[in-house]
């Protein structure tokens, strides 16, 4: 074990302490920086925890959101569990309801192949070509939207190999059963509707052994093969008679699709519930006093006694709360002829700044004006003339508000003043698609002869919050910002405390360097005088 020098030499020398003197005059050139240090890391501990609140209150304000519109005011029910409402485009609903019998599904052709011996029964070499069309008996009219499918059959080729191939073909459904008796049938499906039935073309090419191709043509035995028959879904919408080649209706009610699951009769309804509207407020109004009361517990000054907030006078937070207030007050463009606000809704603003539900306020206006509920959860997007249909997303800078489409003699179109690309479509109409602005991306559909109309965008209250909210937890944003901030100068802090810890080390070394020198001398001194004081004792004592 090394020696410690210095408690050595103050044995004889000052009697001091001088490790701990060291560590005490070292510690107080450095200590009153590391505490303060140390007090605004606590400080900014705190800060970050409120901060982690406030991010916590704003991921459940935009849960409630999506809670609140997965709630839909305007809804479709159906009176039959054969029909089923699926919604696609909400912004596409309109009220009112529609009667629809089905007279009966659409359906696919079933072809049976039978006689065969096995599943793996070899083939023989040749061609296959399927057609699609429709069947009148065994007089067959091609498709002429679907294009033939050729296929070659190698010898050898096993019946399981055939079906696999026809599997794998758009259009077809094959299958081989076994029938019980010792024998195994190739089925074949269509897609539904009467014009996607099959035709098959078999040709042997001749050697190679097996069972022949021509065991499955129907050019002229498709009655004897058929077992079902492709047939449309016939249906009545109000009266009208359609036909449609898919059980799954797509272009009947705007904004929904139809299944059909068995022949019916039933009435779809389009409406607003207004118990879902009221519920739908209230969870509005609740996530938002919680996030307006956390941002002004925070960030209080304390100046009323109450004590002050973790982020006291924080502009951050103060921003967001004002961005908040500024988002309730101001009122909702684009739905209708006049601006919707908060308000109206039965969405009532307190003296201390909290919300309150009002059911007297929501009562009157669902009753008068229950369509602009929707405004709330809803975006809006159309053309005001009703001849085109408008598709695509806003930037999110665009406010809501009415834009002009034009098209000039020239064919060139413009929406809100930017230029747009046009094609003619097959069915004759035009699209305008906008290249650039706010709107880029948003495509107008409509007659060739429609050279000007208003589109109207309304941006729900939902929206623009979810909006804000994505904005202030970014990395950018407000509350993002603040924490980087405050992490970055956490950082900071944490690199001068070691700093000031290594000095301090340093600091007392070289006060025990100092010291040990001291100690040094002074053991020497006080030997010296030993010497001196033993000697004048030697010569002070009588001579015998």
């Amino acid at each position: 074990m090394t020696p410690d020098i210095l408690s050595s030499l103050n044995k004889s020398g000052s009697g001091l302490n001088l490790r701990e003197l060291s560590r005490t005059l070292a510690s107080a050139e450095t200590a009153p920086q590391i505490t303060r240090l140390q007090r605004g890391q606590d400080a900014d501990n705190l800060r970050l925890s409120g901060l982690a609140q406030v991010r916590a209150q704003l991921d459940a304000l935009g849960g409630a959101l999506v809670r609140a519109a997965g709630n839909p005011v305007l809804s479709v029910e159906t009176d039959t569990p054969a029909l089923v409402p699926r919604v696609t485009d909400r912004a596409a609903l309109t009220s009112g309801s529609m009667l629809i019998d089905v007279a009966n599904l659409a359906r696919p052709q079933v072809l049976e192949f039978g006689g065969f011996t096995d599943r793996m029964q070899s083939l023989a070499a040749g061609e296959i070509t399927l057609d699609f069309g429709t069947w009148d008996g065994d007089d067959f009219t091609a498709n002429a939207a679907r294009a033939p499918i050729s296929l070659t059959i190698e010898a050898g080729t096993t019946l399981q190999a055939l079906a696999e191939t026809l599997n794998r073909m758009p259009g077809v459904t094959a299958q081989i059963l076994d029938k019980g008796d010792g024998t195994f049938s190739l089925g074949l499906l269509s897609e539904t509707g009467a014009q996607n039935a099959l035709r098959l073309t078999a040709l042997d090419s001749g050697g190679g052994g097996g069972a022949s191709l021509t065991v499955l043509d129907t050019t002229g035995t498709n009655t004897a093969r058929q077992v079902q028959a492709a047939d449309d879904a016939r249906i009545w919408v109000n009266g009208i008679s359609l036909s449609r080649a898919s059980n799954t209706l797509t272009d009947v009610l705007p904004g929904v699709e139809i299944s059909l699951l068995a022949a019916t009769s039933g009435t779809l309804k389009v409406d607003r519930s207004e118990a879902a509207a009221r519920t739908n407020v209230q969870t509005l109004v609740d996530g938002l006093n919680e996030t307006l009361s956390l941002l002004r517990n925070l960030t209080r000054s304390g100046a009323s006694g109450d004590g002050a907030g973790e982020l006291a006078g924080d502009r951050n937070l103060q921003a967001l709360e004002a961005g908040l207030r500024r988002l309730i007050s101001e009122p909702l463009r684009g739905f209708s002829e006049r601006p919707i606000s908060l308000a109206d809704l039965g969405i009532a603003t307190e003296r201390n700044g909290s919300l309150r539900f009002d059911p007297p306020a929501f009562d009157r206006s669902f009753a008068s004006r229950a369509g602009d509920f929707d405004a709330l959860f809803a975006n809006k997007l159309q053309a005001l003339s009703g001849r085109a249909t408008v598709a695509g997303t806003p930037a999110q800078t665009l406010a809501g508000g009415d834009y002009a489409f034009r098209v000039d003699a020239a064919g060139i179109a413009t929406l809100d003043g930017f230029r747009m690309s046009s094609f003619t479509m097959a069915d004759g109409q035009m699209r305008h698609t906008a290249l650039d602005g706010p709107l880029r991306g948003v495509s107008v559909t409509g007659p060739a002869d429609l050279n000007s109309d208003t589109i109207q965008f309304g941006r729900s209250f939902a929206e623009s919050l979810a909006i804000l909210l994505d904005r202030a937890v970014s990395s950018t944003g407000l509350v993002g910002r603040r924490e980087t901030e405050i992490d970055r100068q956490n950082s900071q802090r944490s690199q001068r405390i070691e700093m000031l810890e290594t000095r301090a080390a340093l600091i007392e070394k070289r006060y025990l360097s100092r010291f040990a020198a001291m100690e040094q001398a002074v053991s020497q001194m006080n030997s010296t005088s030993s010497y001196l004081s033993n000697l004048v004792d030697m010569w002070s004592r009588p001579q015998r």
